[in-house]
């Protein structure tokens, strides 16, 4: 209290002449909060540098064996030892450029898209880091290196990984939220691909971090009502790019089974409204249903649908196990109490159902 009474004094005794105290001290506390948000944007731009640094510092560590050893086999050494890790050559453009085409790094990696510097998405830098990471490690004789980088005593490895992985994510659902007019369209979709093979390397060395786990399902549940509730006309276009985004985010063991979980909670909640409207009396409970919910569950069903066709979800917890079979069983219920007022939707969840017990066998 005294030290608020001495902020009021000194106020009061310092206000410009023709301003009362309250004004004076509303102006001063907006200066205030102007310079708290330039701080802060200061500090996350920072962070930012500091993170880049660490992922060319790791890049760098990580083909340095890399570098010595195709240089020892090259008979022009002097000319060699300037060959960029991934020009024309080197152990990764050929490792990446198989004949078969099944080479999963993007051809970014080999060849970036040009942008001018004031349309550079913020998601590019950790994407490129990412791929060349992705890259490094299918590299035949590079992985013996980067095995001590993942279990070295201070984890610099693990700590950028997740870092990386986590500051992707953000500006990903706000490019699904609200798509940029300018650079390459394909770049969120590409963000996404990359991070569910960073989190796959990440899972074939170690458990994945909570932090890690959190951010990644906290995206996808963002993404998914994205999707669900999205209620503007003439959206087809977005909408399959939010599926593209969600099929690739989802196809990693980290985030698989989380996916087919939420939306089995939400097509179960979906059921349940539905359920609810038509117990009503005449058609005034299906007239407030909100029918956008009810078209866009198709593509939820799509989603759900390709993930349990793709392979058995592997990796659940006992718990996650039991949380599915809990929604199996709602689902079924569902089946039988809509199947004639909605048996489109019906159909749909008998489907899924159909697919996710045979997963489980």
């Amino acid at each position: 209290m005294n030290a608020k009474v001495s902020v009021a004094v000194v106020i009061i005794k310092n206000r410009p002449a023709g301003m009362s105290g309250r004004e004076f001290a509303e102006a001063l506390a907006s200066r205030l909060r102007v310079q708290d948000r330039g701080w802060k944007d200061k500090a996350e731009a920072l962070q930012q540098e500091v993170l880049r640094l660490q992922q060319e510092m790791l890049i760098t560590r990580a083909t340095t064996d890399m570098r010595i050893t195709e240089v020892a086999e090259i008979d022009n050494a002097d000319d060699d030892m300037s060959q960029d890790l991934f020009g024309p050559g080197s152990s990764v453009y050929s490792a990446e450029l198989q004949p078969d085409g099944e080479s999963e790094t993007p051809k970014d990696l080999l060849t970036a898209p040009e942008l001018p510097p004031r349309l550079l998405p913020s998601p590019f830098p950790h994407v490129c880091f990412l791929q060349s990471l992705c890259a490094l490690h299918r590299v035949e004789g590079n992985r013996r290196g980067l095995e001590a980088l993942w279990f070295s005593p201070d984890g610099d490895m693990v700590s950028v990984l997740v870092d990386t992985v986590c500051q992707l994510l953000d500006p990903v659902v706000a490019a699904c939220r609200d798509p940029p007019a300018l650079g390459p369209p394909d770049l969120v979709l590409q963000a996404c691909q990359v991070a569910a093979r960073a989190m796959e390397l990440f899972c074939s060395q170690r458990m994945p971090s909570v932090e890690l786990v959190r951010r990644v399902e906290e995206a996808l549940r963002e993404l998914t009502q994205m999707l669900l509730y999205s209620h503007q006309p003439g959206q087809f276009q977005a909408a399959e790019k939010l599926m593209e985004c969600l099929m690739a985010l989802g196809s990693s063991s980290v985030s698989k089974s989380f996916l087919i979980r939420h939306i089995l909670s939400e097509i179960n909640a979906l059921a349940d409204q539905l359920w609810q409207a038509s117990q009503v009396q005449g058609s005034s409970g299906l007239d407030q249903f909100p029918v956008h919910q009810y078209q866009n569950s198709c593509h939820l069903f799509w989603i759900l649908e390709k993930l349990l066709q793709k392979s058995e979800v592997d990796g659940c917890r006992l718990e996650a196990m039991s949380e599915q079979m809990d929604l199996l069983s709602q689902l079924e219920q569902h089946v039988f109490l809509l199947s004639e007022e909605f048996p489109l939707f019906s159909i749909y969840m008998w489907r899924i159902g159909g697919l996710l017990t045979a997963s489980h066998r």
